[in-house]
């Protein structure tokens, strides 16, 4: 009758020597199913400027786990390796492109997948995105084309936040330079000696006074002078008459300045009156006087000296438009009038001097 009992309490309480082989067994069990577990992960997705319409961080991370039939991403405190990605356009054509990165727990890169699709929706990408991304965490796993559900959806994962986009600074663009400032307006005045020759009936000297005005901005002068020449005698047949002459003259004058000169070609006129007085009486020279009016050609150059001086020169072609003409009577026996003094269809004139400029 105590037999029994003894036998109840060896089969409850079974001896040492039976607890290795359990407790291995129970090993050989477990081991698989942690092993069915694969490796986790955790996820970071941007889509970037333009790109808000693609598929957003839980649509992909749901598609991803359907594809791999388990729950797969955790946060990056507790995954075995990290996946990170952006969409954005296409730089220079329609479509889509993205970037996917998988690196270990230590951030050591492990590999790195571009996708690129020219659909215009970019719902073209969220397959291709959710395959690839699956075979990056556990490529050893079989996987579907078409992804088997899960169940109730996920709760929300905490993945890293979004890396804001790098602040490019804008360039820096230098102000534009400054206008150069405006020329101001230049006078120039000056006195010369001159000469003329084919007005009066000799070579006649003279002096001019002239002043020209250079408006800013603009390469013309605006010439004014006066000339007064010295009383000339001739003589014809022992009659003497004196000449004197006085014009004053306008010229537009294109102009070239340089530092070391300033040379210009004048085109104007020239309005005046030569003046005839006899010398010898009964000889029947007129006493008159009679207007000038000469067209003109002149060059000039103005070289400065020592501000605001400067030596100036000038020579001129003058065509008389009027040819004022003055007679005597003859001493021989053909008596009548000759001319004392024609002026010349062809004049010249020249001057050198000093002149003041300002500024």
């Amino acid at each position: 009758m105590r037999a029994t009992p003894r036998r109840v309490r060896a089969a409850i309480h079974p001896p040492a020597a039976l607890l290795g082989p359990l407790v291995g067994a129970f090993l050989l069990v477990s081991t698989p199913a942690s092993a069915e577990a694969g490796r986790t992960s955790s996820l970071s997705w941007l889509r970037m400027p333009g790109a808000d319409a693609c598929i957003a961080t839980q649509a992909l991370a749901r598609n991803v786990e359907e594809r791999l039939g388990r729950h797969v991403f955790v946060s990056a405190a507790e995954a075995d390796v990290s996946v990170e990605g952006r969409v954005e356009k296409r730089k220079g054509a329609a479509g889509w492109h993205a970037v996917i990165t998988i690196r270990d727990s230590k951030g050591v890169l492990l590999g790195t997948r571009e996708l690129d699709r020219p659909d215009a929706p970019c719902d073209g990408m969220n397959d291709p995105l959710a395959l690839v991304i699956a075979v990056m965490i556990d490529p050893d796993t079989n996987l579907t084309s078409t992804p088997a559900p899960l169940g109730p959806a996920l709760p929300a994962l905490p993945v890293d936040p979004p890396k804001p986009p790098a602040v490019i600074p804008p360039p820096v663009i230098d102000p534009p330079p400054p206008p150069p400032p405006k020329s101001p307006l230049r006078v120039e005045g000056g006195v010369a000696g001159a000469v003329s020759l084919g007005l009066a009936p000799e070579v006649d000297p003279g002096a001019v006074i002239s002043g020209i005005l250079y408006p800013p901005g603009i390469p013309i002068g605006l010439r004014g002078y006066t000339g007064l020449f010295l009383p000339l005698e001739t003589e014809k047949d022992g009659a003497r008459g004196t000449f004197d002459l006085f014009y004053v003259g306008g010229a537009l004058c294109p102009t070239l300045r340089r530092k070391v000169a300033t040379g210009m070609i004048c085109i104007g006129g020239q309005l005046g009156v030569i003046r005839s007085h006899a010398e010898t009486m009964d000889r029947g020279i007129e006493e008159k006087s009679l207007p000038l009016w000469n067209g003109v050609t002149e060059a000039r150059v103005t070289v400065p000296i020592l501000a605001p001086v400067a030596l100036t020169a000038g020579v001129a072609g003058i065509v008389p438009l009027l040819r004022p003409t003055f007679q005597y009577t003859r001493s021989d026996v053909r008596l009548g009038q000759e001319n004392l003094h024609k002026v010349s269809p062809v004049a010249f004139s020249a001057d050198l001097g000093i002149a003041f400029f300002f500024p």
